[in-house]
């Protein structure tokens, strides 16, 4: 039965504090939503089937011992777009104990040929069930009233009991499963903030910019060092992800066909060097966005910033900050990366980034 989606919303928490480390993620294309999402929902459901045995199982009147088979049902986004969005194969990826900061993209197709072939998967990299793709079943006209990317796992045992748990993908690659809240933990930030006008309002009386706001509230997860270590990583990341999109060539993946073309416009630009010629500057800094947008398309390596649909944006921005900006530097990078956290927060708190709720374009806006 059809139902209206986001009828019942999830209690999200949203005065919970924000990490940067939870803005940016480094994942695989090409969706966070709905290949990250269900990739990490997937993959917590095979942990949690096979704690379900004997001992905490028997008492919960859950089937002993390990499953026996697994499916899992695709609700309304995720079986509208999923095929198209690699959400089948990221769940198959999951169930078999691969996490998306984990996997190694070029690997992943050997080995979803080999669950394809020998018709079993080895459940969170554990314990070997029978599967096969059709235990991933789509349901594009049925909407579970949470939320519009919602997914519903179900573990068999041998004494014909079933474990069942249900999550939804509720953008930037994060999963809630049923019946929780996203838990703020026991971090208290230094300088909360839920709107821009609280930010506006510390800056006046810290004397801190954003960024600086932002950077002191991470020391409730870390210390500076290790903030300026991931900031390090996800920037790393980023121009990787721009240098291998511009390096690729050939047809991209999905029925449409469509045919890479950073690298073909790149040998169209004056010379190897941005900014020689001054009316290109704009055509390098849309040619960084579409590398990583067409790396993200093939299922290759991206930071979400805040989602794989936006995952451009910010590379594009800082390449030209650090290639065409005198006087740029490791920190400069940094601070606009913490700016770009806080302005993402604001977003994921007040608005969305789940291109589900509120369209692929409001993720890039």
């Amino acid at each position: 039965m059809h139902t209206d989606p986001v009828t019942a919303p999830l209690d999200r928490n949203l005065d919970r504090p924000i990490s940067v480390a939870e803005l940016f993620t480094i994942g695989i294309g090409p969706s966070s939503s709905h290949t990250v999402g269900p990739m990490r929902a997937a993959c917590d459901f095979g942990q949690r089937a096979l704690g379900q045995g004997a001992g905490q199982g028997a008492r919960q009147g859950i089937g002993q011992g390990a499953p026996v088979g697994v499916t899992c049902d695709l609700y309304g986004s995720l079986a509208l777009t999923g095929r198209g969005h690699a959400t089948d194969t990221a769940t198959i990826l999951g169930l078999a104990g691969w996490e998306p900061e984990r996997l190694d993209p070029d690997a992943a197709p050997a080995i979803l040929a080999d669950i394809r072939v020998e018709r079993r998967l080895t459940l969170a990299g554990r314990h070997v069930i029978a599967f096969a793709p059709d235990d991933v079943v789509f349901h594009p006209r049925d909407f579970l009233p949470e939320h519009p990317n919602g997914m519903t796992f179900t573990a068999r045992y041998a004494d014909g009991a079933t474990y069942a748990e249900t999550y939804f993908s509720i953008g930037g690659g994060a999963i809630l499963r049923k019946g929780e809240r996203l838990a703020a933990g026991n971090v208290a930030v230094r300088h909360p903030f839920g709107s821009g006008a609280d930010l506006l309002v510390l800056g006046d009386a810290t004397g801190l910019s954003i960024a600086e706001l932002v950077r002191a509230n991470e020391e409730a997860w870390r210390s500076p060092a290790e903030t300026d270590a991931f900031l390090d990583a996800v920037r790393a990341a980023m121009s990787a992800c721009i240098d291998r999109g511009i390096a690729q060539e050939g047809i991209l993946p999905g029925g449409l066909k469509v045919r890479r073309r950073a690298r073909a416009i790149q040998q169209g630009l004056t010379g190897d060097t941005p900014g020689r010629n001054p009316a290109e500057v704009f055509e390098w800094v849309s040619l960084w966005a579409l590398a990583v947008n067409e790396e993200n398309a093939a299922g290759g390596r991206v930071v979400t910033a805040p989602t794989n649909g936006a995952a451009g944006v910010l590379p594009a921005v800082l390449r030209f900050y650090e290639t065409l900006i005198e006087g740029a530097d490791d920190e400069g990078a940094r601070r606009f990366l913490l700016t770009a956290a806080a302005i993402g927060m604001l977003y994921k708190k007040r608005a969305s980034i789940s291109a589900a709720e509120m369209g692929c374009q409001g993720e890039v806006g």
